[in-house]
């Protein structure tokens, strides 16, 4: 929600960034054997000796495969320049004369946010150093639908798909029930806190 009020305040453009199969980039810092798999043991097996595999590099199904998929990422942005936030490591930003840049990490799901330039710039980065995807207008992120006017003058966030299923699946249990505007503790009141700008 932070950064759709950032978008707003600078008028900052956001593109999808997804990594095709992450895991694989991932260095391990520990030995991992693995039995040949059957098919394989005519190849690189003699009769009756017990050879294994060594991993060289993560692979999906490891335990610590994510870990080191998002160790990589991380230190590929700190190469090109970018600083962690100290509040989330998974939020990290540059700020250099192509303006702001600022990368959200989910897995292989990144939101790039930022001036065009900057985007344009870490996207050509990135693509030098992994395989990746651009989807140029970021609408949805992590199951939530993003909406920001074109003249970034109000944005809205939201997940209607999951309410819709909610209803499907529970609407007949909920029938009857009484409805409440925000639910909450009874009692309880919800002050108005959105700043002006949001919606001028």
């Amino acid at each position: 929600m932070v950064i759709i009020v950032l978008r707003l305040i600078n008028n900052l453009h956001a593109v999808l960034l997804d990594v095709e199969t992450a895991f694989l980039y991932g260095k391990l810092e520990e030995e991992i054997y693995m039995e040949i798999p059957l098919g394989y043991k005519e190849v690189y097996a003699d009769p009756g000796n017990e050879k294994v595999l060594v991993y060289k590099m993560a692979m999906y199904g490891l335990v610590q495969a994510a870990r080191q998929w998002f160790k990589r990422l991380s230190d590929v942005l700190i190469t090109l320049g970018y600083n962690p936030c100290e509040s989330d490591p998974c939020l990290i930003y540059k700020i250099d004369s192509e303006g702001l840049c600022i990368i959200l990490m989910y897995v292989d799901d990144n939101l790039i946010v930022g001036s065009r330039k900057a985007i344009d710039k870490a996207t050509k980065e990135i693509k030098e150093v992994l395989s990746v995807k651009v989807s140029p207008v970021a609408t949805e992120y992590l199951g939530c639908e993003i909406n920001v006017a074109e003249n970034y003058s109000c944005g809205w966030i939201g997940q209607s798909d999951l309410y819709k299923n909610l209803g499907k699946k529970f609407g007949n249990i909920l029938k009857g029930q009484r409805v409440t505007e925000t639910p909450s503790t009874a009692g309880f009141h919800f002050p108005q806190i959105l700043p002006s700008y949001l919606c001028r």
